[in-house]
């Protein structure tokens, strides 16, 4: 049961990705999205491509389908984003870029991981997590800064931080069946706190209609 938790955690992640996919390729430009944000989630990807198969993932088919389209969507995005780059000048402060958070993430994973051993593959684990939970606030930041938010970015945000949600169920069944990872969960809720206020805005627009209107 907590395999799916997970799965669809990323599934619905995927989804987002695709809604995502959709505005970008409708539009032409990617005004409204932190680039440095794709390119963590490129990145974690790539990442758990190397790791997914050391874990029980490989107990079913799903894992592998969901793997394929999260992966061939993030490598698109990414590729969409260099290509569009010129429709957006708009880019987060210096400590919210990529080749700050991918460093820290990577330092952080290798001191601070659910493995025994001082090398193992759980350090791939924990950077995926790490530099996701980073990935979120460029994003963030930068919705901050353009203060109304356009509907389809507003719902591929919103469903990034519920897949977070669900995954955060997952590591919450481990540990009562005995398996503690609490450096990841901490990671998937520090990425929900970040955005708790912004989730809330979201469910209001839903509710009410109207655009959101992000602030501090």
């Amino acid at each position: 049961m907590e395999i799916w938790l997970f799965i669809c955690g990323y599934l619905i992640h995927f989804l987002g990705s695709c809604v995502l996919l959709w505005k970008i390729m409708a539009t032409k430009s990617i005004y409204g999205l932190a680039a440095d944000t794709q390119v963590c989630f490129v990145l974690a990807t790539l990442s758990r491509c190397m790791w997914s198969l050391d874990t029980r993932l490989v107990e079913t088919k799903l894992a592998y389908l969901e793997l394929f389209l999260s992966t061939s969507v993030a490598i698109i995005l990414g590729l969409l984003v260099i290509r569009y780059r010129h429709t957006t000048t708009k880019k987060p402060a210096t400590l919210l870029r990529y080749f700050v958070i991918v460093p820290v993430a990577l330092v952080l994973a290798f001191f601070v991981h659910p493995g025994h051993h001082w090398w193992t593959v759980q350090i791939l684990v924990a950077f995926t997590m790490y530099v996701e939970a980073g990935a979120l606030i460029p994003q963030l930041y930068l919705m901050r800064k353009m203060i109304e938010i356009e509907p389809l970015t507003s719902h591929y945000v919103a469903m990034l931080v519920l897949s977070r949600v669900v995954r955060m169920l997952f590591w919450v069944q481990l540990y009562y069946q005995g398996e503690h990872f609490v450096g990841l969960f901490l990671a998937d809720l520090v990425h929900t706190l970040l955005s708790v206020d912004y989730l809330y805005l979201w469910c209001r627009k839903l509710r009410h209609g109207g655009s959101l209107i992000y602030r501090v």
